[in-house]
């Protein structure tokens, strides 16, 4: 404050002696609210980006139609699932983990490998209460993860554990690279103030707590997910020691899920991630690339493919680092030609670990996961491995994959199949079975195979509308489309059979979606009494814990 008359540099020492009073009584304020433990950060994940929350407890309780006690999901995130509050003497209980890729995004959550392992532990073991609960978020990465299982292992009575963890893990560091980048004075001092206690505890006081994020509710838009694949590596650059340490983290973050899962006796598969080698991203190379490369339209042989060879390995040489993964699969592409398919391999995999985006786990995170499984109790399940013994040339891509991390329906059953078998092996599985996968599987991809409209029973639906060919689209968007197009035909047709049952499907699976999926399925079930399928999922409906 200025005194009257007084020189303007007296003005200017009582205002720097203001500030100083200011920060000082600010700085005491703030210690003692540490001291107190008031303003703590939020135990929901430790993550900045609001789609990566965790909120506990996952599972609240609720009664059944025939008034069993149960524990169902209440964030709606996760699709609509329930077990029993108490697990009976003959249950067998798994608990599954993980991002996107874990929990089906882009099909409904049938097409997930966790509903696979469940309907081959129904099969083996007929006379065991099995229930497999998917807890695999949308963005979640290793930390949030951790919490999950930490509060499975604790609150749940899990027989097993399973975490299939790690295309994410580089979501947070690139969007805080991403904001500092773009950063001014004002935005840096923002983001100073925010993490201060006595920030967060005002914030909470006016705000009070916030709500659950919800798909529905766009907290997780495909323009959030879009912005780290594509927009945000031009203004970010991870260095080696920045990769290296994500990389130390996640391994942290796995064997903090061992030492938990130890701690209460509980078994704990820890998979590796998969990823498509063969991709690329949203466009494949463009018809005539290798013309472009040389110069020169001309059949290909075997000498073109050596000169196209040549000319690749000198672009790679002299290629910035952001440029390199680009170069090593035009390589791959190459020796595919050849039919040299260890190079093709080779290639295929140094392409996905220079790949700036970072949203495919790299082998490197693979071998993390051994390390630490090898380390502890912990059943360590290669998952890349199994995949690229069945693969064609031994080559996992888009057969397994319909972008770059998300499984194709044939994808969830191989590796529902390798879960149950690795589960069988470690002697997890409740008794000894001669439960045969191989013939599952093949039993399932030729259901798969023989393609034709989607199911209309609800444990059966994949969420592809009535187009057979939508599964391969590498949109990570398409079950939101799918329902987006059944509800433009009910509004253009109201009678619309198909339409009508795909709906309530869909509206099944929402943790507050009963009453809509009750009000879908009776108006089919008036125009097709008859219908079993209907009337299934009706009963299903009605017997179970909704609000």
């Amino acid at each position: 404050m200025k005194e009257p008359g007084a020189s303007p540099l007296v003005n200017g020492l009582l205002a720097v002696a203001s500030i100083l009073v200011t920060l000082l009584f600010f700085g005491i304020l703030e210690g003692v609210l540490h001291l107190a433990g008031l303003g703590e950060p939020d135990a929901r994940g430790a993550s900045r980006l609001k789609y990566q929350q965790v909120y506990l407890p996952t599972l609240v309780p609720g009664v059944r139609g025939d008034g069993s006690a149960v524990l169902r999901t209440d964030d709606r995130r996760l699709p609509f699932q329930e077990v029993l509050q108490e697990k009976p003497a003959n249950g067998f209980r798994v608990f599954v983990f993980g991002g996107s890729a874990a929990a089906g995004l882009g099909h409904s959550p049938n097409v997930t490998f966790a509903r696979h392992l469940e309907r081959m532990l129904r099969a083996a073991f007929p006379d065991r209460r099995v229930e497999v609960m998917n807890l695999g978020i949308v963005a979640l990465a290793s930390r949030q993860v951790a919490l999950l299982a930490a509060e499975a292992a604790r609150d749940y009575a899990p027989d097993v554990l399973i975490v299939y963890s790690g295309n994410n893990e580089f979501l947070e560091p690139h969007a805080k690279k991403y904001a500092e980048a773009r950063a001014n004075f004002l935005t840096r001092a923002k983001d100073l103030l925010r993490e201060t206690h006595v920030f967060r505890l005002a914030n909470r006081a006016l705000r009070a707590e916030p709500d659950v994020p919800s798909l529905a509710g766009h907290d997780l838009s495909p323009d959030d997910l879009r912005l780290t694949q594509a927009r945000i590596i031009e203004d970010v650059e991870m260095t080696p020691k920045e990769i290296d340490a994500v990389i130390d983290r996640y391994a942290a973050n796995l064997q903090e899920i061992q030492a938990v899962a130890q701690g209460e006796s509980v078994p704990l598969v820890l998979m590796t991630v998969a990823s498509n080698w063969e991709w690329r991203g949203r466009a494949d190379l463009p018809d005539g690339w290798m013309d472009e490369l040389l110069g020169d339209e001309v059949e290909e042989t075997l000498e073109r493919l050596s000169e196209a060879r040549l000319r690749v390995n000198q672009e790679l040489a002299d290629a910035a680092p952001n440029e390199r993964y680009e170069w090593l699969h035009k390589r791959a592409k190459i020796a595919e030609a050849e039919e040299d398919w260890e190079a093709a391999r080779e290639n295929y995999r140094a392409s996905m670990n220079e790949d700036p985006h970072l949203r495919r786990a790299l082998d490197r995170m693979g071998e993390k996961v051994i390390e630490v499984a090898d380390r502890g109790p912990a059943i360590p399940l290669d998952t890349i491995a199994h995949l690229a013994a069945r693969a064609d040339h031994g080559i996992v891509g888009f057969d397994e994959f319909y972008d770059y991390v998300h499984f194709t329906p044939e994808g969830a059953v191989l590796a529902g199949a390798i879960v149950f078998d690795a589960l069988r092996e470690s002697g997890v599985l409740p008794e000894p079975t001669d439960f045969d996968t191989a013939e599952y599987v093949r039993n399932a991809l030729a259901r798969i195979d023989a393609g034709g409209s989607d199911a209309f029973r609800l444990d059966e639906w994949a969420g592809i509308g009535g187009d057979p060919g939508e599964p391969r689209s590498r949109d990570l968007w398409k079950y939101d489309r799918a329902i987006q197009e059944m509800d433009a035909r009910l509004e253009a047709n109201p009678f619309d059979l198909e339409a009508l049952v795909y709906r309530g499907n869909a509206s099944y699976f929402e943790v507050d979606g009963r009453d809509d999926a009750e009000a879908y399925y009776l108006r089919a079930l008036a125009l097709d009494p008859e219908n079993e399928d209907i009337r299934f999922n009706l009963e299903r409906l009605r017997s179970e814990a909704r609000p």
